[in-house]
């Protein structure tokens, strides 16, 4: 049988992928390297309701604001207003996203891991032919290394379950070069907390450590991998990229749900033209990731002493950020508080470059 699809990746994109494409009829196949579909877990499971609108399966938990920590140890309360996030169990989001797929006749190959692709007028994966090749598989995509569709640099992430006494309605995140270099560390609150931080520097588990020290905290299940930090190429005339694979994530969050199965649904609207797919992704979407990227070379450059600075224009704005903030879309608070301090925000971003 000839499918008119072939997804490499069982994650978050490639099912949303794989179901968007089985509705319009298109014959669908995907390759997922694991025997279970949502696991392991590489993620803290906090989404908006962007993600939710999309799909509204595993919610553990409602999620209304933020504590900021600053490396000068300043503590900023954000939101507590409203509903922000939502806190999810990914194997169910993911396995049940995947059952969506295959009710509308998508087929699925788990403990697959694809080590090639044969790629001629179709493309073969273990003997299987395809029309078209969609990469959903992650960080390191063996689509993309193939194909050649860019190389971007990576934050190392870690994170771990464990107990920690907090507010269920409020994540924790800790802003500091001392902790998370290039990053941040956070708490989000569930069945149990989910403890982790992410860096640019490769020790993670050094600082990690370090962390739930500070914490007085300890951690299981533990689990590491990597952050996009760019975007790639990510589309050919018949290969595209998807999620993590296409660098499709936040880099002042880390965040990659919303920003990967949006372009799963933007790539099914433009099934047969994957040019306009990534041009379609760009003008809208990608202009918010472009901006998240540009923020986060911002930070940092800015260290610890910026980021103290940072510390007292956020606590000066809370009312337009609790207004105005958007985890997905960041750059509208931003752009609210440059408008309302425009000489302050400019003296900011300026010390990031002297």
């Amino acid at each position: 049988m000839m499918f008119d699809f072939a997804i490499i990746g069982a994650g978050p994109a490639g099912n949303m992928a794989a179901w968007q494409l089985a509705k319009q009829g298109y014959k669908t196949i995907v390759f997922e390297e694991h025997n279970s579909i949502g696991f392991p877990v590489r993620c803290a499971g906090l989404v908006s309701e962007h993600v939710i609108k999309m799909h509204d399966e595993g919610i553990l938990n409602e999620i209304k604001g933020a504590i900021a920590v600053f490396p000068d140890g300043k503590e900023i309360v954000i939101g507590g207003d409203r509903t922000h996030a939502f806190v999810i169990d990914r194997h169910i989001f993911d396995s049940s996203l995947a059952e969506k797929a295959m009710a509308e006749g998508a087929e699925y190959i788990l403990g697959k891991k694809v080590k090639k692709i044969i790629a001629r007028e179709f493309f073969e994966i273990e003997g299987i032919k395809a029309r078209r090749l969609i990469g959903a598989d992650g960080p390191k995509s063996l689509v993309a290394r193939q194909f050649k569709m860019g190389e971007i640099a990576f934050f190392n992430a870690i994170q771990g379950y464990g107990k920690y006494e907090m507010d269920e309605e409020f994540v924790k995140i800790f802003l500091s070069n001392e902790i998370a270099p290039g990053f941040f560390a956070w708490i989000v609150p569930a069945d149990k907390a989910r403890i982790g931080l992410a860096t640019l520097n490769k020790n993670v588990r050094k600082y990690f450590n370090a962390f739930l020290k500070k914490l007085g905290a300890s951690t299981n299940e533990i689990t590491a991998g990597l952050i996009p930090f760019g975007l790639r190429k990510f589309a050919r005339k018949r290969i595209a990229l998807v999620g993590d694979a296409a660098g499709q994530t936040k880099a002042t969050s880390g965040g990659g749900l919303y920003a990967g199965m949006k372009a799963s649904v933007i790539l099914a609207e433009n099934a047969e033209d994957f040019l306009e797919y990534e041009s379609s992704y760009m003008g809208s979407v990608g202009k918010e990731l472009r901006k998240c990227i540009l923020m986060r070379k911002i930070l940092n450059r800015m260290g610890d002493k910026g980021l103290n600075s940072i510390a007292v224009i956020v606590e000066e704005n809370i009312d337009l950020i609790n207004k105005y903030g958007d985890i997905d879309y960041p750059s509208i608070v931003v752009k609210e508080i440059a408008k309302r301090h425009p000489f302050k925000t400019l003296a900011a971003i300026a010390k990031a470059f002297i």
